[in-house]
């Protein structure tokens, strides 16, 4: 048998017993429908332990990757600790930087042992009510997590995080989430990568992150903005592709005063889908505006990509 402990109770699992029915036994609600493995809707996820095989059967390799796993096909061989998929945990976070990188955007980075993956999300408590989520830009191996957040005068955690929070105070951080991050596979796919305003922060994590995985696939990261001046990272980013010939930065501005050579000058959705118009063994991800977010999921699959290879992350309305 094994002990299992979920919040500050500890079950026993007899041999031969699902994870699900002995937290049940326990009088422990977890969601559940088929009781079949085909549903999810009793996803948990474990913090320690090892998670068996069978029970992260069928689970895409991002959440494989975050212990993820299905309550009715688990049979544990070993003591775990677990909680609900959609569980609130939070963690301690101390803010170490913050820095202006444009008029609209500020760079935030904050020191905590939360885990996380580049590409995912978290939400930023300023108390026990008011929270916003933001993406994670940096990678684990950094030490740091960063966001890029937009500047809003009037934003309740966006205004307090520029304006009140000081080096070396603390907030709180919601456990990271999202399945947009990278894991590698073959490390030869073609990876394409497009965000709008700050939905540059997660592809920045995640090229970064296939950059230091070896990934050896051409990666095409396309950055856009209203104006030029609306872009940031732009430096960084040229360097990266001076530095690695496999990826390639397509900076992109729906309107500009006058033509630059290295600048895509556009709608971001058209130019996309010009330029890559056979996305078969691709991986696409797409982070920033819904509206763009949408239309290049579906197109992206008209031109080949798997649905399981087209990775979203929605989060800021068009300005």
């Amino acid at each position: 048998m094994s002990v299992v402990c979920y919040s500050d109770t500890k079950v026993i699992v007899a041999e031969g017993d699902t994870l699900l029915s002995a937290l049940e036994r326990a009088d422990i609600a977890v969601p559940n429908s088929c009781r079949a493995g085909l549903c999810h809707s009793c996803l948990m996820v474990a913090h320690g332990g090892s998670v068996p095989a069978k029970a992260q059967q069928d689970l895409t390799p991002q959440q494989v990757a975050q212990n993820y796993f299905l309550a009715c096909q688990c049979y544990p061989n070993e003591d775990m600790e677990v909680s609900l998929g959609g569980s609130d945990r939070r963690y301690e976070a101390v803010l170490i930087h913050k820095q202006p990188l444009n008029e609209g955007v500020l760079r935030v980075r904050l020191k905590t042992d939360m885990p996380w993956f580049a590409g995912q999300y978290t939400s930023v408590w300023k108390n026990a009510v008011d929270g916003r989520s933001f993406s994670i830009a940096s990678l684990p191996e950094e030490g740091q997590i960063e966001f890029h957040i937009r500047r809003r005068p009037d934003g309740v955690i966006s205004s307090w995080l520029e304006h009140e929070l000081q080096e070396g105070d603390s907030c709180q951080l919601s456990e990271a989430r999202g399945h947009c991050f990278y894991t590698r596979s073959s490390g030869d796919e073609t990876m394409l990568l497009a965000g709008t305003g700050t939905g540059l922060a997660p592809l920045y994590g995640v090229a970064r992150q296939a950059l230091a995985s070896d990934h050896h696939g051409d990666i095409h990261l396309y950055a856009a903005s209203g104006s030029p001046d609306q872009l940031y990272l732009v430096d960084e980013l040229a360097e990266l592709a001076e530095r690695y010939k496999n990826f390639h930065y397509h900076p992109v501005a729906k309107r500009a005063a006058e033509p630059h050579p290295r600048l895509h000058q556009g709608d971001l959705v058209e130019i996309v889908s010009r330029r890559h118009s056979n996305l078969k063994q691709h991986r696409v991800y797409l982070c920033g505006a819904p509206s763009m977010v949408k239309k290049l999921q579906k197109l992206s699959f008209l031109q080949g990509a798997a649905m399981t290879d087209i990775l979203v992350d929605a989060f800021e309305a068009p300005a």
